[in-house]
């Protein structure tokens, strides 16, 4: 009897499992998960527009345009002056001036016409105080130490230049961001000129493997000692023709030198 009621308990367990539904196994891989949107792309994302009552245009107003921003105190102007003085720069000092463009301008302009005795700028040109400094400071100890030591190239005499003030957009395109050419903070050298006559125009002169080649490479590495911003042949094509040199000043004295 025992044995009989055992194997009555083991059919109907035999059956409960087959009436018992076996769950499909799972798939081999997961599904793909979906793509997550780039974070570059919420830039085109517009912002919750201000409530009405916010006077935009009386806070506007209250900013001073960018080139007032700039302005020396007094000392710091005196004291950049007596500096050109004992390079032996030449310039005269100019009415501040301002442009078509609101944040364009300079607050004491001056006008220089030689950077160092014997080594003029062609032509003159009007910029900050500032940039003069830091153009003769190039000059006196970058550029005409590194032609001297070229052994062929003769003494420098003349520095050309694109421009420096021009109220203009970065790019010269019609919106955007001021050019720092707008304060007077920039210069566009596009060449050199020594005693024989003889010129070295800035152009792409990479793996040319000649002394000029050198000089070049001498003269613009050397540039972003002076200035805090350096771009030339090989930054892009707006820049193959001259090397763009400015004093713009960035957080922790961030410097681009390309």
């Amino acid at each position: 009897m025992i044995l009989r009621a055992a194997c009555l308990i083991l059919l109907a367990s035999a059956a409960q499992a087959q009436e018992t539904p076996i769950p499909e196994a799972a798939p081999d891989t997961s599904a793909a998960p979906q793509a997550r949107p780039d974070p570059e792309d919420r830039a085109s994302e517009i912002a919750p527009e201000a409530p009405d009552e916010v006077p935009q245009v009386a806070e506007a107003a209250d900013t001073p345009p960018q080139w007032q921003t700039l302005r020396e105190t007094p000392d710091a102007y005196d004291t950049c002056l007596a500096v050109l003085r004992d390079y032996g720069t030449r310039f005269e000092e100019r009415d501040s001036m301002t442009g078509r463009l609101p944040d364009c301008g300079i607050a004491n302009p001056i006008e220089v016409t030689q950077i160092l005795p014997g080594v003029t700028l062609r032509p003159e040109a009007v910029m900050r105080c500032e940039t003069a400094h830091a153009l003769a400071s190039w000059v006196d100890g970058t550029v005409v130490p590194a032609s001297r030591r070229t052994g062929v190239l003769s003494p420098l005499t003349a520095i050309n230049h694109g421009s420096t003030y021009v109220c203009r957009n970065r790019g010269g395109v019609a919106s955007g961001k001021v050019s720092e050419h707008a304060f007077g903070n920039a210069i566009d050298i596009m060449g050199f000129r020594f005693e024989d006559d003889s010129t070295l125009a800035i152009e792409p002169r990479a793996d040319a493997g000649t002394i000029e080649e050198a000089f070049q490479r001498a003269v613009r590495g050397g540039a972003c000692l002076d200035f805090t911003t350096v771009l030339g042949p090989g930054t892009d094509a707006a820049h193959a023709d001259h090397l763009h040199l400015d004093v713009k000043q960035r957080n922790g004295g961030y410097r681009i030198c390309q």
